[in-house]
């Protein structure tokens, strides 16, 4: 049994009708500043208590997922969370108004979370991928945006076998991984 909530009817189209991207997104910069905004006042709320979205132990199994994880000597310590919406693809962003959709999952993340997932679900686009790249760069490139990027590569990876939007998204991911251990594509 399942039972739904709607807090407000969005009339607003989502930027894509799958998670992944099949095409470029073309946004203005004002949409894209608001996302960043968004994103970051969402990191002002405070999180309900013991609500993460990945368990230490589900991190420490990235390795499983991603064997070059290991073998790269990656510390997979999270050592920051903060509140994000923490399922951030592009179907659940809209396009006018920028709204994003489906809160069922918001909690504590790792820092940068939000913007990796995002990242990872354009990778198929690499010119939608740059520019999430470009917005969330001071985030993106840190440590802790690194693992948060690692942490999504696993989970599109430990999916693939189960359905067809990660089994795309797949290869992507393991090179993306690759590179980000610094190990060729």
């Amino acid at each position: 049994m399942f039972q739904a909530l709607l807090f407000t009817r969005i009339y607003a189209v989502p930027v894509s009708r799958t998670p992944d991207l099949q095409e470029p997104v073309s946004m203005d910069s004002a949409w894209w500043t608001g996302l960043r905004t968004v994103l970051s006042d969402l990191q002002q709320v405070t999180a309900p208590p013991g609500r993460l979205s990945h368990t230490p132990g589900y991190i420490d199994r990235i390795p499983t997922h991603l064997p070059e994880v290991a073998k790269a000597g990656v510390n997979l310590t999270v050592r920051t969370w903060v509140t994000a919406h923490a399922d951030l693809h592009w179907a659940n962003i809209t396009r006018q108004p920028l709204t994003l959709l489906d809160w069922e999952g918001w909690g504590a993340t790792p820092v940068g979370y939000d913007a990796a997932v995002l990242h990872a679900y354009a990778l198929a686009v690499p010119e939608t991928a740059a520019r999430v790249r470009e917005t969330f760069a001071d985030v993106l490139d840190t440590e802790e945006g690194r693992l948060a990027q690692l942490i999504i590569c696993a989970e599109i990876v430990q999916a693939a076998p189960r359905d067809d939007l990660h089994a795309r998204l797949a290869p992507h991911a393991r090179a993306h991984a690759r590179h980000l251990l610094n190990i060729g594509a």
